[in-house]
């Protein structure tokens, strides 16, 4: 589990995005590229001023190479306690 994601709280899926995208040295302009978007739709995504659809999501944590739960901040215990509950 990567120790900088933020999981549950205040801190919102913008700020997991810049987190991942940092720790893998990555200009906001890279990203752009990657995930074939504008470099302002990257800004805000990571400034919470827009959500990502789901295919954008997905494309992100292909390219930052973790799971869609660990990129909105969801923890795999959430999921086993609603299991658990069900």
């Amino acid at each position: 589990m990567n120790k900088n994601i933020h999981f549950g709280g205040s801190l919102q899926l913008g700020d997991n995005l810049r987190i991942l995208r940092k720790e893998r040295n990555l200009s906001e302009r890279e990203v752009s590229n990657l995930l074939h978007v504008d470099i302002t739709t990257i800004s805000k995504y990571e400034h919470n001023t827009r959500t990502p659809d789901i295919y954008t999501m997905i494309k992100f944590a292909d390219v930052y190479n973790v799971s869609l739960d660990t990129l909105v901040g969801r923890e795999d215990r959430e999921y086993e306690e609603r299991e658990s509950e069900a």
